[in-house]
């Protein structure tokens, strides 16, 4: 499997374009949440937990394996993201599948026209981890941003 380093430089070689880039740092996160708020919906038969919540702990674990540091800073989010949806429940009489479909359709529309600027395919089509990759590269760039050094664990 690769590590952090092979998977960020190659997810970082297919998102070069400025606008393309622009457009992954608003849509990955919405993709992020809107996906796990649709898998939310999902129950897993014998157990008291949903699909939703089975790919957080996924990605938390797979976070971990690449790197603590980044596996830290993607646990707030984690967890805003939890509590956005409990909250959702709990006082928005409006089915959750409606908005949180409307934008993830929305927002992939607009990742596939990044990338036709970018001339280059999305990088989950030769790898579906790169789904969770694009977290950790928005994450990443805002660790550099702040001069912090996260390649090394």
């Amino acid at each position: 499997m690769r590590d952090l380093n092979q998977w960020l430089d190659e997810y970082n070689a297919a998102h070069q374009n400025p606008r393309n880039k622009t457009i992954h740092f608003y849509c990955v996160p919405l993709i992020a949440v809107t996906t796990v708020a649709l898998l939310w919906l999902v129950p897993l038969p014998f157990v008291q937990a949903n699909l939703g919540q089975l790919l957080l702990i996924f990605a938390m674990f797979f976070y971990g394996y690449l790197s603590a540091k980044l596996a830290l800073g993607m646990l707030p989010f984690v967890l805003a993201l939890v509590a956005g949806i409990m909250l959702y429940e709990k006082h928005i009489e409006l089915a959750m599948w409606i908005p949180a479909s409307i934008i993830w359709i929305v927002a992939w529309y607009f990742q596939f026209v990044g990338h036709k600027a970018e001339a280059q395919k999305p990088s989950f089509f030769t790898d579906i981890l790169f789904l969770l990759i694009g977290p950790l590269w928005i994450l990443g760039y805002g660790y550099d941003k702040l001069g912090i050094n996260f390649r090394n664990l």
